[in-house]
């Protein structure tokens, strides 16, 4: 404590026997210093906020914000008013307790406005809060996609009729607001568009407009399955196509090596439905197709027999002399038949069309420069052989494969490959709070290096300076003192110890200074 107010004397001291200009300097040193100080305190003991909720409409906003004030909870506000942020401590929590009253509902209403029963409702009132829940229903679900920011969806429920021919169809338009760099694919609008007409009752997909924020027509109102079909069949082939050059790539990049292949396959598919019958007949092998036998006994004695042949049979008779006899026997033929239905399969390839580009072999010449030589066609003959048997290669069908040494221009960039996305979010995530903390303490050694350590060097080294002039003044003064001590005969005694005193006073605090004073009486 005691050097503490020591260094702060001296400081003073040294302060006021500096000019009015470095006075003015050092003073603006001193206060940023304890400002830099101040603000790194409070920027190191502030609460770190996290985002709670975000994309919010303005009805969950208010909600959240009201709910928030209710438990005396801090809270900031983005500019546009969306998003909400809270003390990273407490978002866990708050996300729990606002989940368990219903918070954020993702815009509009739902099905709970039917949670609290009202007397006196009319069928009209029933009728339009039922639309209105099924809006906000299907809106918090096409919410829950990815690309989704926020949507709204309109539904038209047109009147009942008691005529069928008279009945109109209910039609819905959905508006869709996709996130910043993020656009809904092919599939997903399908999807969204069977989505709600399954949820809307007597709606069909062709039924629901679909349109994005910037006010473009995602899907058409009288879209047809067909092009629904060939996008699906569009991907189908890309799909072949990727899986059969992946194929090729990752086999022959055994051979010669990662980043040395590149592979494109064009397939030619086949979408036709086909229903083949087939009915074919055995004249060989008849099938009887009917069976009637007659017979005929009579015991009285005849005269005579006669016998009849029909169309479709064969009649027997004969006379006895006791009685007679007669059978008839009738037998339809038809011949043997087969009928056999085939579905043909659907997306069969029906040609495959391959290029591959393969690295060629670099040996350094003479002047110690890489050379490339492309690969033997031994070799190539091997890769092409390779190629065929891996996707199932077929010259009845006119499968074509061609494979070609070249060489590839490569950059620095491909040596490495460029870490995902997602991973470098993570990390960033992850390092932020250290970051924080790291970029802070930088700022406070800059400070104390560049602004502390020399204005403490400044201080001392003035006071040092301060000192010797001190003691020399003192050897000055103490030796003319003496000297006109002794030079005064009339001086009294107790004046001759005073100084003696002093003397002593002055050896038990710098001896050096003695002995100067000291070598000076003895002169």
């Amino acid at each position: 404590m005691d050097s503490a107010l020591q260094l702060v004397s001296q400081s003073a001291k040294v302060f006021k026997t500096l000019p009015a200009s470095k006075q003015v300097t050092l003073f603006f040193v001193v206060v940023m210093t304890l400002v830099s100080i101040a603000a790194f305190v409070l920027f190191v003991n502030q609460k770190e906020y996290r985002i709670l909720f975000s994309s919010l409409s303005t009805e969950d906003a208010g909600d959240i914000v009201a709910r928030l004030q209710e438990t005396k909870t801090p809270y900031t506000l983005s500019a546009g008013g969306d998003s909400i942020s809270v003390p990273a401590e407490d978002v866990a929590t708050l996300r729990l307790d606002l989940a368990s009253e219903g918070l954020p509902r993702g815009g509009g209403v739902g099905f709970e406005i039917f949670d609290s029963s009202k007397f006196g409702v009319t069928e009209f009132e029933q009728r339009l809060n039922y639309q209105r829940a099924l809006q906000g229903e299907l809106s918090r679900t096409i919410n829950g996609l990815d690309e989704v920011q926020r949507s709204r969806v309109h539904i038209v429920l047109p009147r009942k009729s008691l005529f069928v021919e008279e009945q109109a169809k209910p039609t819905v338009s959905v508006f869709v607001k996709t996130k910043a760099g993020r656009n809904l694919q092919a599939s997903q609008i399908e999807g969204i568009a069977h989505l709600v007409a399954a949820s809307v009752e007597g709606l069909s997909p062709s039924g629901v407009m679909i349109v994005d924020g910037a006010g473009n027509v995602l899907t058409a109102a009288d879209e047809s399955q067909v092009s629904s079909r060939a996008n699906s069949q569009i991907e189908y082939q890309r799909k072949v196509e990727k899986d059969l050059g992946t194929s090729i790539k990752s086999m022959l990049e055994k051979v010669v090596g990662a980043g040395n292949v590149v592979a494109r396959v064009s397939a030619s598919i086949d979408f036709k439905i086909m229903e083949k019958t087939e009915e074919t007949f055995d004249p060989e092998e008849p099938v009887i197709r009917s069976l009637h036998r007659r017979s005929e006994t009579t015991s009285a004695a005849a005269k005579g027999g006669e016998s009849s042949v029909g169309t479709a049979g064969t009649a027997k008779g004969r006379d006895r002399g006791s009685g007679s006899e007669r059978a008839d026997e009738v037998i339809n033929y038809e011949i043997n038949r087969v009928i056999s239905k085939t579905v043909m399969p659907v997306g069969e390839v029906e040609k495959l069309s391959v290029g591959v580009l393969v690295d060629g072999i670099y040996k350094k010449n003479e002047e110690g420069a890489e050379e490339f030589q492309p690969r033997s066609k031994k070799e190539i003959e091997t890769l092409t052989d390779f190629v065929k048997k891996s996707i199932g290669f077929d010259a009845r069908r006119g499968d074509q494969v061609v494979v070609t040494s070249v060489p590839f221009r490569k950059s620095d960039f491909d040596a490495e490959p460029l870490p995902e996305e997602g991973f470098l979010k993570g990390m960033l995530h992850m390092m932020a709070p250290l970051a924080r903390h790291l970029v802070s303490l930088i700022a406070l050694l800059l400070v104390l290096l560049f602004v502390l350590r020399p204005l403490v060097k400044f201080v001392m080294a003035h006071d040092r300076g301060n000192e010797r002039a001190g003691r020399g003044g003192r050897r000055g003064l103490v030796t003319a003192g003496d000297e006109m001590d002794i030079d005064d005969e009339s001086s009294p005694l107790e004046g001759e110890r005073h100084e003696i005193d002093q003397v002593r006073a002055l050896a038990n605090q710098d001896a050096q200074v003695v002995a100067e004073v000291m070598k000076d009486w003895i002169r």
